[in-house]
């Protein structure tokens, strides 16, 4: 699940492919970390691959758990750190946030999870951790392991609901029900879990409006602090691609999409939340700050196979296939599958991108200065014309909440003219 998209997780986004317009320059060595790049705040994420069973939707990392899957797990991704303080010149010891995702981190017994937590515990110093994240699925949760997460400094859960409508959890192959998420909402906020986020999916086969409406009012209701939501990307290579491509399968056309958009936010909104990020909504002060590392170009480290990670000047992946990235750390090595040293140009064009998917948008000063003021008015003037961008302060250009959705859109034109 670590991934936003197409399994509708929030863990790393798709951050890590940002440049536009090019592509990225393949550094011939190890990423050479920025002197003062680890003394600001960092992220690390940790991907476990292992799920109950495989949606038909998602392709990220991940493979059918299996009994020996929990001792490998104890053992890989510690080798691996070990392999990653020894190769680069800074120890990457004092994370800010922590994000576990996969895959299903739950899907572990109550044991292997605690073995899991007690190792990052002895592995870093966690003094200054502000939000620590560990991704569930309704199904994979128990009174058990909520107590082993929050023993374990687990302080914000990530419960993948996607929806709460019977024929839209069958169509993407959801092995929970309704009443198992919802369940799992007062399991967790009884175990003591306050700063609790809900993932949802839309533009997904056989579901309605009314549906999708009646979750979010739901939610709020119950007082979820964030929530996510992800229009559905039919990946290719995914059994629900061959059967879009087959026909047997129909997936709502854009304008449908937009409108089940238009009403999420409207119905957050009333509600008070504050739609942060594209896909992000939250009460004040329960934004996700291991997110927002992303999204702002902090540093951030990516351990497990196909996790990526950016050092402030580089971005590198770990090898995806799973056995493989194994095998590699078990025979000593650095797993990581590419180095990507960004240019100049190119950290501009991300900063860009990765602004206009935020509610506070650019800022002048700082994002735009590398174009000529000539075409950044023209784009400002059309993007406001067109209902994308805001009339904002002086000094910042800030999308609408239509302008979010249209994000890749007005970076692209505005690279475009800039270009």
């Amino acid at each position: 699940m670590g991934a936003a998209g197409a399994e509708s997780r929030e863990g790393e986004g798709d951050d890590h492919l940002l440049v536009l317009g090019r592509g990225a320059e393949h550094a011939p060595a190890e990423p050479a970390l920025p002197p003062d790049s680890l003394t600001v705040e960092y992220g690390l994420y940790i991907h476990l691959p292992y799920c109950r069973s495989l949606c038909p939707y998602c392709d990220f990392v991940k493979s059918p758990l299996h009994p020996a899957a929990p001792e490998r797990l104890r053992a890989a991704p510690a080798r691996e750190w070990e392999l990653v303080r020894a190769a680069d010149a800074a120890v990457w010891s004092r994370p800010r946030t922590i994000y576990v995702g996969g895959g299903t981190p739950t899907a572990l017994d109550a044991g292997a999870l605690a073995k899991f937590l007690q190792w990052i515990a002895g592995a870093w110093d966690l003094s200054r951790v502000r939000e620590f994240t560990v991704e569930a699925n309704p199904e994979g949760l128990s009174p058990e392991k909520l107590q082993v997460l929050l023993e374990g400094g687990v302080n914000r859960l990530s419960l993948g609901v996607q929806s709460l409508e019977p024929q839209v959890l069958r169509a993407l192959g959801r092995i929970h029900t309704a009443e198992a998420a919802l369940t799992a909402v007062a399991l967790a906020r009884r175990a003591g879990f306050r700063n609790l986020s809900v993932d949802l999916m839309y533009g997904v086969p056989a579901e309605t409006a009314e549906g999708f409406r009646s979750a979010l009012e739901r939610f709020v209701a119950l007082g979820i602090p964030h929530l996510s939501a992800y229009p559905l990307q039919v990946e290719e290579g995914t059994p629900l691609h061959a059967k879009v491509e087959r026909g047997s399968v129909t997936v709502p056309g854009e304008e449908e999409v937009l409108a089940r958009y238009e009403d999420l936010v409207s119905t957050l909104s009333r509600a008070g939340y504050r739609h942060y990020e594209v896909s992000n909504f939250a009460l004040p002060g329960v934004h996700s700050r291991h997110n927002e590392g992303y999204w702002m170009r902090r540093p951030y480290l990516g351990l497990g196979p196909g996790a990526h990670s950016f050092d402030g000047g580089a971005r590198w992946g770990n090898d995806e296939n799973i056995e493989r990235w194994f095998h590699r750390v078990e025979s000593g090595e650095l797993p990581r599958a590419d180095v990507r040293a960004l240019s100049r140009r190119e950290a501009e064009e991300e900063g860009v991108f990765l602004s206009l998917r935020r509610s506070r948008g650019l800022r002048v000063s700082r994002h735009l200065k590398p174009f000529a003021p000539e075409h950044v008015a023209a784009w400002n003037a059309w993007g406001v014309a067109g209902g994308a961008l805001a009339r904002a302060p002086r000094g910042r250009v800030r999308p609408t909440d239509r302008g979010l959705f249209l994000a890749h859109d007005l970076a692209a034109e505005l690279l475009a003219r800039g270009a």
